[in-house]
């Protein structure tokens, strides 16, 4: 084959690739033009739900459609992640990601996990740090994080502690818990992080590390009993329950929340997408509603994202590979 006939040949791939382009590109231009999913991969009543409804409602406001919450619960997140993963990348289809994003390919490794929270999605911006705190329910005999280590120690596995499924902050904090001091205590698992909630409420659990949003209630009704904070500092709600760092040296770990959408998503949807996140996160009756919540506002580039979920990857897989931990 000639030059010529190359020069022809690669005209008219480029020819064909700019027909295939520009339908995205003028569908970008139009970008929305009707309703958004968000997808929130929990039962509804849990922090994520909460917050995915809060910024749903603002974002509806700044994009001039409609942003629909839609709960897709069970498998630890996993079947509404990969429903987010399979859609068109229009922008039309999103998802609430949290901590388990990031922690879930490390808890399942060696089985054939159905997402790559890196490859497979397009990282449009973190939205929220959820501080969680240690709580028990009235009859468990402790009033300290360390009373609690010094029980469990004493009655390996009869303590349990709740989660809204595996690879959740509930979970990930628990089995930490274990990892770092040799304590044993028993997982069980539930659809949502209300429905964990109420069942320590209830008796019917333990313990439990739950989200400001949902536990905050009851521990002002004194139905839950504060023993500390998962994060490296108190939480600005609860300021005079301590760390459980200081009982445990070096435990920290805190929920995050953030929206993605399919990998492939076009670039001028991924901006605005982001520009009005942002701009919702620093809005001032936004921000009042989630410090309400027990939630910080973060608010993020997408390339800032996109590195935070490396890290966060890259931090679980060390951990299950220092402590063992797996899904069941």
């Amino acid at each position: 084959m000639n030059h010529l006939a190359i020069r022809r040949l690669a005209a008219a791939a480029a020819t064909a690739a700019a027909a295939l382009f520009l339908p995205a590109a003028q569908a970008a231009q139009t970008w929305p033009d009707r309703p958004i999913r968000l997808i929130v991969p929990f039962g509804p009543g849990g922090a994520t739900d909460i917050v995915a409804r809060v910024l749903g409602a603002k974002l509806s406001e700044g994009l001039g459609q409609q942003v629909v919450v839609e709960n897709k619960s069970g498998a630890g997140a996993i079947i509404g992640t990969s429903f987010v993963k399979a859609a068109p990348p229009d922008g039309y289809t999103l998802l609430m990601a949290t901590i388990g994003f990031g922690a879930n390919p490390a808890l399942y490794r060696g089985r054939d996990f159905p997402f790559d929270p890196v490859k497979d999605f397009t990282h449009i911006s973190q939205v929220v740090n959820v501080p969680t705190v240690l709580v028990v329910h009235p009859s468990v005999k402790a009033r300290s994080a360390k009373e609690l280590l010094d029980l469990a120690r004493a009655k390996p596995g009869t303590l349990n502690f709740g989660s809204a499924g595996f690879g959740t902050i509930n979970h990930l904090a628990g089995e930490l818990v274990q990892a770092m001091t040799g304590v044993k205590m028993v997982h069980v698992p539930y659809r949502s992080g209300g429905a964990s909630v109420m069942a320590v409420v209830s008796g019917e659990i333990s313990m439990l590390f739950a989200t400001g949003p949902t536990a905050l209630p009851y521990i002002t009704d004194k139905k839950l009993i504060p023993l500390a904070a998962s994060g490296a500092r108190p939480m600005a709600l609860l300021p005079d329950v301590p760390p459980l760092g200081r009982t445990i040296p070096g435990f920290s770990v805190v929920e995050w929340q953030g929206i993605v959408g399919p990998a492939g998503m076009p670039a001028p949807v991924v901006e605005r997408l982001n520009q009005e996140i942002v701009k919702a996160l620093k809005d001032p009756a936004i921000v009042k509603r989630l410090e309400e919540l027990g939630a910080e506002p973060v608010g993020s580039s997408p390339q800032d994202f996109s590195a935070f979920v490396q890290s966060e990857v890259k931090r679980w897989n060390e951990v299950a590979s220092q402590t063992g931990m797996k899904a069941e």
